[in-house]
């Protein structure tokens, strides 16, 4: 199992081609992790949440090149425990202005102090940092509720944007306070796009969603550092809109997408995007053999990874049905899987 370099990442993002290609997964549930390491953690909704010592030996395990943090507002969420203790989404509880007077902050000393550790936990390590940022076009919809969120676009779009604009101006000191550490880059989420299209309509994505995305995107690309995109689902039509607000790199590129080829955004936008991402959850990573894993990697990096902005990443994240010896087929297809040297023709 190699080392993991940031470097190896960045100059993916950066699409400067070299033999190695970098491997950038997010996010394992927790039963995965737990068959990862061999024993049983912290109940948590999200691996990154974890204790400390925990994330850092998950991401050296999974052949990471970089390391995520991030932490879930759980804003206005009703939220419900499986048998295995882990909690989920059920709806949220938002629903009308009144809830606005309830909306409570997350404490961002207690966010410093765990980058504190994470930082200091890394240091050394040839690992990289992606820090995931809050986005009101992301938690709005879960505190309200996915179904309540879109009626109400149409029948109160103000109070929509008023509670945008409150959870908008708290992401925005969050990222801030991120960008004080030593983030590579900084993830944007988006919640409305399906593999079938986007929940609400174009126009609306762009009066209730794409103007947070761009602001938070503009104040990391002022800053230095690259934007990671990830939205799910069928974004093809999007990708020309995400790269005018600024983005990088793109993730997950959902391949159950009917209209959405990886390999055609490469051809299309392969020197001016990376691509993260594509192995498919629900496919070979849940479904296929390790040697089948390792095909499909394999043929991804083959054709995706010359000329560089290629990222090996799932398609999603890890869920609990993918077995460990596909997580690892992954991991080892993309750790020893070289380009060919390419030899540049003498001149003159």
């Amino acid at each position: 199992m190699r080392a993991p370099d940031r470097q190896r990442f960045l100059d993916a993002v950066a699409h400067h081609e070299r033999p190695d290609v970098p491997l950038f997964e997010m996010e394992a549930d927790i039963l995965v992790v737990e068959r990862m390491l061999g024993k049983r953690c912290a109940r948590s909704l999200h691996s990154f949440e974890l204790p400390i010592e925990d994330v850092v030996e998950w991401n050296r395990r999974m052949g990471n090149d970089m390391v995520y943090f991030s932490h879930v507002w759980h804003l206005g969420r009703r939220e419900q425990t499986d048998a295995d203790g882990r909690l989920h989404y059920a709806d949220g509880t938002m629903k009308t202005r009144e809830a606005l007077e309830r909306i409570t902050f997350p404490d961002l000393d207690a966010l410093r102090r765990r980058l504190d550790a994470l930082c200091a936990a890394i240091d050394g390590t040839g690992f990289g940092l992606v820090c995931g940022s809050q986005n009101a076009g992301f938690t709005v919809p879960t505190a309200i509720g996915y179904q309540d969120f879109c009626l109400t676009t149409i029948l109160d779009p103000g109070f929509i944007l008023d509670f945008q604009k409150r959870v908008h101006e708290y992401a925005m000191t969050e990222l801030e306070a991120l960008l004080q550490y030593p983030v590579d880059a900084v993830k944007i989420a988006s919640g409305l796009i399906t593999s079938t299209g986007s929940m609400i309509s174009p126009e609306m994505l762009e009066q209730f969603e794409f103007p947070w995305m761009s602001e938070l995107a503009a104040r990391v690309k002022e800053s230095g550092r690259s934007v990671l995109f990830h939205v799910d689902g069928d974004v093809s039509r999007w990708v020309e809109r995400f790269l005018e607000m600024g983005a990088d790199i793109l993730n997950p590129i959902d391949p159950s997408a009917a209209n959405q080829s990886i390999y055609d955004l490469k051809k299309i936008y392969g020197k001016r995007l990376a691509l993260c991402g594509n192995i498919n959850v629900g496919g070979v990573l849940c479904k296929g053999t390790p040697e089948e894993v390792a095909a499909d990697v394999r043929a991804h990096i083959d054709r995706l990874a010359p000329g560089g902005g290629y990222i090996v990443a799932s398609s999603h994240d890890l869920h609990q049905d993918i077995p460990v010896r596909n997580v690892y087929a992954m991991r080892d297809a993309t750790t020893l899987t070289a380009l060919p040297t390419r030899i540049s023709p003498p001149r003159g």
